[in-house]
């Protein structure tokens, strides 16, 4: 055949089925696509975040393998991607900051109810209008 030439799919399976007995349509998938590198658009879309947020994490170099397209464009190969992801999912979660603020915050407010009244802070006059 020219180079060119529409062949359709199920024309190739039948000719392939009489060569190779037990090779059905279900039997042949496509090819996987090409991975394509991802633009700090792409992944702010894909991972739900500002382009901003992406390309802090770009620059601080969470993501393995980032570079410059022509010294202008961040590209992140799908296996940066990945690799970024399980750090996420392995990083332990830290809550014992979070866990002082709170106890912080209940121990203030549970004194402001037993007197009755609110913390008044005064702030010191810089200066007068009289100079």
């Amino acid at each position: 055949m020219p180079p060119g030439t529409l062949v359709p799919r199920d024309w190739v399976l039948d000719q392939l089925s009489d060569v190779a007995p037990g090779i059905t349509g279900a039997a042949v998938t496509a090819a996987p696509l090409a991975s394509v590198d991802l633009t700090i658009r792409d992944l702010g879309e894909m991972l739900g975040k500002q382009p901003s947020t992406v390309r802090a994490w770009v620059e601080r170099g969470d993501f393995p393998g980032a570079y410059k397209l022509h010294r202008k464009e961040w590209r992140i190969p799908p296996s940066a991607v990945e690799a970024f992801q399980d750090a996420q999912r392995q990083r332990p979660r830290s809550t014992a900051q979070l866990s002082a603020w709170r106890k912080v915050g209940r121990s203030k407010a549970t004194r402001q109810s037993e007197t009755g009244q609110q913390q008044v802070t005064k702030r010191a006059q810089r200066g007068t209008a009289e100079g």
